[in-house]
Formats: C-alpha cells, structure tokens, sequence
C-alpha cells in the first residue's frame, strides 16, 4: 500500500471511529467495524485487481509490486522475459508450490514451453480438478494433431476464455491465421484480472 493510501485509510478509520464514539456504540463494536473497514479498503481492491480487473496497466503495476514472489514472476517473463526466463520463472513456482496441484498444472506448462508434449500429457492427466484437467488434455490433443480428441475433452471446459483459447490454438495449429486472431481476441475479452494479462501474453505463445 503506498503512503497516500495509507493515509487516507488512517483519516477515514479515525473518523469513522469518532462518528460511532460519539453515536455511543459500543467499544467492541467500534472496533469491529473498523477492523472491517480497513479490510475491505485494502483488501478488496487487491482481489478485484488480480480477479476482475480489465485494466492491464494497472494488473500490470500489481504483479510489477509483487515480482520477487513467483507467482507473479511468470506473467511478468511472458510479458518482457526471454525464453530462458519464463522456463526460470515456471521452475521458480515448481520449487517454492509443493502442493500437488500446483506441481501438476506448472510442469505442465513447463513441458508445453519445453514442446515436451509426452512429458505435459503425463502431468496433465495427475491435475485433479477441473476444467484445467480437461483443457490441458485438448490443447495437448490438439498439438498432437487429434482434433476429434480434444473436442471430446473441450466439453469438459465450460469456462469461455478457456473454449476460445483453444479454438485459436486449432486455429493456429491448422493455419488459418485470421479466425486465430479472431478467437484470441475472444480469449482475452473474455478473461480478467491476472489471467487476462497472461492470456494477452501467451495466447501467441500456444
């Protein structure tokens, strides 16, 4: 949080405080309702920016702040990373994200960004949840050429970015450059917060 925000929490919490004082609430009251105050000023903000957000300047600015956790250190390399750097930024994840789950979904991505697909449909097939279980297992259908097959896992998905995504990535994969751009646009109108900054970034990529 930056001075002139933390500023204005503290001003707005201490009248806040003093108008429910002098209303003669409670003091637990008081408290609590300040407490809430200063969560939902701080906290909802952040959520929206890395959850609902459409303004890429400002996601951007919030992974910029966050850069030293991994994280937020992939996006940030597929953005202005080389190819070095956001197979460093996929293993940094790998590394410090011991659950499963997480295990899973970012060796898969390492292995698509290695083009090791025997080795992603292996860590795609260990995700325990879906639709990323389902979209995985199309996208790297459809890299071996099996479009049949991952229309069948597409039913899965059910998440839009997820569906347009992979109609550009059948796109590519068949050569037809404009529907490509037309569903990557969709890809990315439909997506928010962080994942649209990581669609923007890696929809080209796939």
């Amino acid at each position: 949080m930056n001075i002139y925000r933390t500023s204005v929490t503290f001003v707005v919490a201490f009248i806040l405080a003093t108008l429910l004082f002098s209303l003669q609430f409670p003091l637990p009251v008081i408290i609590l309702t300040v407490f809430i105050f200063f969560l939902g000023f701080n906290l909802l903000p952040t959520l929206y920016t890395i959850y609902r957000s459409n303004n890429l300047k400002s996601i951007e600015k919030y992974i910029q702040a966050n850069k030293k956790k991994p994280i937020f250190a992939y996006p940030l390399a597929l953005a202005h990373g080389n190819e070095v750097e956001i197979e460093e930024s996929l293993r940094a994840i790998i590394e410090k994200h011991k659950q499963p789950y997480m295990q899973n979904v970012y060796k898969t991505l390492l292995a698509l960004h290695l083009k090791n697909i025997e080795a992603a449909d292996t860590y795609a097939q260990r995700i325990d949840s879906e639709p990323l279980k389902s979209y995985y297992a199309a996208l790297i259908a459809a890299k071996q050429g099996n479009f049949d097959e991952a229309a069948r896992h597409e039913e899965n998905v059910g998440v839009e970015w997820m569906i347009h995504a992979l109609h550009a990535l059948y796109a590519k994969e068949k050569g037809q450059q404009e529907l490509f751009e037309k569903e990557a646009q969709y890809a990315i109108a439909h997506s928010r917060g962080i994942q649209k900054f990581i669609v923007v970034h890696s929809v080209g990529r796939i």
